[in-house]
């Protein structure tokens, strides 16, 4: 994915003309570069033979919360035409009816922009997800940040919900769906295309956006500061309580793509922020 760009002939131009002008009336131009808001920290282009396991645990899980059907295997992601691509199947295993995958970063991020381009499935039962999470903190104490989530029966809907503890230790959230519609007035239909979901996370703030449209913004007002790092998490479950259980009219396979992920910093740091960029062991995982 690799952009170039061009000089057009009026562009320089201009910026001759700008120049002599300049110096014509004694004036020393010099160049300022403006520093860029936002350094790289962490991306998968996914455009190898293979998933880097230096970047991702990919999750051998028979047992999951939320009353979920799934058995996470291994074989259930790969790289498939420079995309990851999580499939979801009606194979049983090992008491399970259902196979798929969930796959969680090694690396660690608190604050900064997260940002995902994918192409999500879309069945009854289905539940694709991005998410931050952090990794062996005592949930939901630590908070857990979804920057999308998707209810398999509605096609035209995604939503996004931060999760957290109140004073009394008590899980709260704060939640927010989202529909939109296309150039004609129809419905978008999230999943027959690619899409840019994001989360830019801030000591005061959380927003989430999808194509550069936000839609949900959560403070301190709403929710306390959340500031452990977290890592990020991409999976599709396969019934519970989201969006219910598969039915006569559920499809299988399901195919969740993924082309990229991409994680920033601010530059120069946010205020307050202790970013940890390490990468860390696989660990027992918190409630999801």
């Amino acid at each position: 994915m690799t952009m170039h760009l061009k000089c057009f002939p009026w562009c320089r131009t201009t910026c001759a003309v700008l120049f002599v002008s300049l110096f014509a009336h004694g004036i020393h131009a010099q160049l300022i570069q403006e520093p860029a808001r936002w350094t790289l920290t962490f991306s998968d282009e996914f455009d190898g033979d293979s998933i880097d396991t230096t970047k991702w645990d990919v999750l051998t899980r028979r047992d999951s919360f939320n009353n979920e059907k799934q058995y996470y295997l291994p074989e259930q992601a790969s790289i498939v035409d420079g995309v990851l691509r999580i499939t979801a199947t009606n194979e049983p295993h090992d008491g399970k009816d259902y196979r798929s995958a969930r796959l969680e970063s090694r690396f660690t991020q608190a604050y900064g922009k997260f940002e995902i381009r994918a192409k999500i499935p879309t069945t009854k039962g289905i539940w694709p997800a991005i998410w931050l999470l952090p990794r062996g903190a005592q949930w939901p104490t630590s908070g857990e940040i979804d920057i999308m989530e998707h209810h398999g029966s509605n096609p035209a809907g995604v939503s996004s919900a931060i999760h957290f503890a109140d004073a009394e230790g008590d899980h709260q959230f704060v939640h927010r769906d989202y529909t939109a519609t296309d150039d004609n007035g129809q419905p978008v239909r999230w999943p027959d295309g690619f899409h840019v979901y994001l989360a830019v996370w801030t000591p005061t703030d959380i927003a989430i956006s999808v194509d550069g449209v936000e839609y949900h913004r959560a403070g301190r007002d709403k929710t306390p500061a959340i500031d452990t790092p977290m890592s990020v998490i991409l999976n599709t479950a396969v019934g519970g309580f989201f969006d219910g259980d598969p039915d006569d009219s559920t499809v299988f396979p399901q195919t969740f793509d993924i082309d990229y992920v991409r994680v920033y910093q601010r530059t120069g740091g946010d205020p307050e922020s202790h970013p940890d960029t390490t990468s860390v062991p696989n660990q027992s995982k918190p409630n999801d």
